[in-house]
């Protein structure tokens, strides 16, 4: 459950299929707050419904959280009876009892498009993974069709639950023409000999930043230089240690329609997730495929899906070290590769999983779904 402000995977799904003429019209549930609008006509097509909880301010201990849960599934469920929708999607498993719930009285069809491993979030057996785990195990044999976001993850599915292979939807942005930008050379006073390192994204600790900027301090040399463009808890330390040295600088995040302009300015991109469970390990990000549709090599951690994909398509280096001294390590090995061969690799391999083809999955799995069920739908 989220407000719906950084959702560009459900956008990119819900457009392909209104145009490819699968749905006549979709609606979206989140949740709401004062700041955001409650309804929204993202288009003719698309409509965005956000219910503000008039239990959100109560405390987040677990009893109030129950409650909270309970108000949005009740309200949920008051707008699905009203509308009576063909197909409804859970994109997340904590509103997969809403969908399997309706199914019954509307006679829908349930699709769960998992955006990740969600019950191996966490490393042995906490009560949430258990909980979680029996959630999934009971209703996952309701739903009609599922769509995961890596092969691993849909490998880890059938193991676990004896269920139909899902099918793969890899978070993958629009083909767009192999373009170099200049933005951070011209706007940061960045030299054309020096080499750009991009971290995009949530500048947060546990997303490896601290140990990027850490890495970066220890440099003594400004050949390559590190841009972090984002916003987050660690963007003031990230801005105090740019205006000590030279070869840290900070940029402000852009809306997303032209991020991939601001990606193609820089030369390499990195992106950093700490091996603590298997969600992680069988991760496939979305930055990893932007970073490359810019034309970007990468450097990834050692995470088994990540590093095997830019191993494969020889399209940057994997951090074996999860620490500053790691990282600088594999950046100064990086440096002595031929980069241009590089990044001409690293955009084929994302041309080659774009979202048209993606885009293309997705569109006969819901073929093949309506073809089983025996439904239509408009």
């Amino acid at each position: 459950m989220n407000e719906f402000t950084n959702a560009s995977r459900v956008l990119k799904q819900v457009d392909s299929l209104t145009k490819n003429k699968v749905f006549e019209k979709i609606i979206i549930i989140a949740l709401g707050s004062e700041k955001l609008k409650s309804y929204e006509e993202i288009t003719d097509d698309i409509v965005l419904h956000r219910i503000r909880l008039y239990t959100r301010n109560l405390p987040k201990g677990l009893f109030f959280q129950l409650i909270k849960y309970v108000e949005f599934f009740i309200r949920t469920l008051l707008i699905l009876f009203k509308i009576k929708p063909k197909v409804i999607n859970a994109h997340a498993l904590s509103v997969l009892p809403f969908a399997i719930f309706a199914k019954y009285f509307l006679k829908a069809l349930v699709v769960y498009d998992a955006h990740e491993l969600e019950t191996e979030q966490s490393a042995g057996l906490t009560l949430r993974k258990r909980l979680s785990k029996w959630l999934e195990k009971k209703l996952i044999h309701k739903v009609d069709m599922m769509l995961v976001v890596s092969e691993s993850i849909a490998d880890w599915y059938v193991a676990e639950y004896d269920i139909s292979r899902p099918v793969v939807v890899l978070n993958a942005p629009k083909r767009r023409g192999l373009k170099t930008n200049n933005h951070f050379r011209e706007q940061l006073a960045i030299g054309d000999e020096q080499i750009i390192l991009l971290y995009q994204g949530g500048l947060f600790a546990e997303r490896g930043v601290q140990l990027i900027l850490d890495a970066f301090k220890a440099r003594s040399d400004n050949k390559i230089v590190g841009v972090f463009m984002g916003y987050g808890e660690l963007e003031q330390d990230i801005k105090n240690a740019a205006s000590e040295r030279n070869n840290i600088f900070f940029f402000p995040a852009v809306p997303p329609q032209v991020v991939l302009e601001y990606t193609s300015s820089a030369d390499m991109g990195i992106h950093l997730i700490q091996n603590t469970c298997l969600n992680h390990d069988y991760c496939m990000p979305n930055k990893l495929f932007e970073y490359s549709m810019a034309g970007l090599p990468v450097l990834v951690s050692n995470m088994k899906d990540m590093s095997e994909l830019v191993l494969k398509n020889n399209m940057g280096a994997v951090i074996s070290d999860f620490s500053a001294k790691g990282i600088n390590q594999a950046i100064d090995e990086f440096l002595n590769q031929n980069l241009t061969i590089m990044k001409k690799n690293a955009y084929n391999m994302a041309s080659e999983n774009s979202w048209e083809i993606q885009e293309q999955a997705m569109l006969s799995a819901y073929k093949k779904m309506f073809e089983l069920k025996g439904s239509k739908c408009k």
